[in-house]
Order: C-alpha cells, then sequence, then structure tokens
C-alpha cells in the first residue's frame, strides 16, 4: 500500500512539473515583441571655434532623436540641450518638449551655423520634429551669442507642390535680438528654408 501511493504521488508530481514546463516554454514563445524594451535613439555632438571671447565649445545633446531610416516611436522624453563656454563663461540652454508623445527631434549637426557680428560668432542650432506632416510646421533655433541665449519656435506654411515660407510675425518675435542679429537671422529663415524637405 506504501509502494502504491509512493507511486501514485510520484506519477502526479511528474505530471505536475512537465505541465509547469509547457506552460513556461508557451509563455516564452509567445511574449509579444511590444513588451521589450526599447531605448531611444540620441546623439551628442561637438564643435569649437574662435572669436574675440577665445575658444568657443559647443556641446549639443539630443534625446529621443528621430531616425528616418527606422519608422519613429514616441513615448520618450524629447530633451535638447545646448551648452557654449569660452572666456566669458558659460551659457545653456535645455528644452524639454511637452507635447513629446507626439514631437521626436530631427536633429542634423550640419545644420548648425555661423555668423560673426562685431567680431563674435553667434551660433545658430535647428531642430525639427518627426510630427511635422502637413502643411504647418514648427522649426526650433537655439541662439548663442556674446552671453545670451535664445530658444525661438517659427511656424512655417508649405503648399501642395512643397514649397514653404514663413508664417510668422518674426519683428516681434524676434525683438530681443539686436537689428544685426535679428535681420540677418530673418534673411536665413527665408533663404534657407524654402522647400517641404528642408525640414525632413
Amino acid at each position: 500500500m506504501k509502494i502504491m501511493n509512493y507511486q501514485f504521488i510520484t506519477g502526479n508530481l511528474q505530471r505536475i512539473q512537465w505541465h509547469k514546463m509547457r506552460l513556461f516554454f508557451f509563455l516564452v514563445l509567445y511574449i509579444p515583441l511590444q513588451a521589450q524594451t526599447i531605448l531611444p535613439d540620441s546623439v551628442t555632438i561637438h564643435k569649437s571655434w574662435n572669436d574675440k571671447n577665445g575658444k568657443n565649445k559647443l556641446t549639443v545633446m539630443v534625446n529621443a532623436l528621430c531616425n528616418p531610416d527606422r519608422p519613429p516611436f514616441d513615448g520618450h522624453e524629447t530633451k535638447i540641450e545646448a551648452k557654449i563656454q569660452n572666456g566669458k563663461g558659460s551659457q545653456e540652454m535645455v528644452y524639454n518638449d511637452e507635447d513629446y508623445q507626439m514631437e521626436m527631434i530631427l536633429f542634423r549637426e550640419n545644420d548648425i551655423w555661423l555668423e560673426e557680428f562685431n567680431k563674435i560668432k553667434a551660433v545658430f542650432i535647428p531642430f525639427f520634429y518627426c510630427g511635422n506632416s502637413d502643411s504647418d510646421i514648427k522649426a526650433s533655433f537655439i541662439i548663442f551669442y556674446n552671453t545670451k541665449k535664445y530658444l525661438y519656435h517659427i511656424n512655417f506654411h508649405c503648399t501642395e507642390n512643397g514649397t514653404c515660407k514663413v508664417n510668422d510675425n518674426l519683428n516681434g518675435k524676434l525683438k530681443e535680438l539686436s537689428p544685426e542679429l535679428r535681420n540677418s537671422f530673418i534673411k536665413s529663415l527665408k533663404s534657407k528654408y524654402k522647400k517641404y524637405s528642408d525640414f525632413n
């Protein structure tokens, strides 16, 4: 009787273990891909130049970077940090997009440009958004000049044939800039961003 009970218990344990193994393999094989951890793309770039303020060092860090080579995803914090250091100290601009669920950043290092005013170079850092898929487009610009920093969001409108123009009151929006810097920036906005492809 004891032998029969032992065999009965042993058989039940083996069956329970077998079912546990089947359940384990089922879970492993059928975990959906969406459950995997996806890390957002990010990039850090460095630039340097000399002017009246000495050597300038620029660092730009972008989180939730849009990668045109892969389908975009959202839900990660959209953030850009730019910092410039020179003989006069340092300036830092941090932009956390409140609408990050829909606005991953499209940033290209080659879009950055410099212009010199009174022997001091101003740096213009443009960045765009993956969500720019209709005729109304937002472009953003960080500007460092001398000891000041600025952040502007500029609106553009594009037609069906792909041509675009500024759709903003630039003189009012850019009133903090000196007249020379403001006029040069407006000229660049109108000459650099005339096609839909300039924002993508």
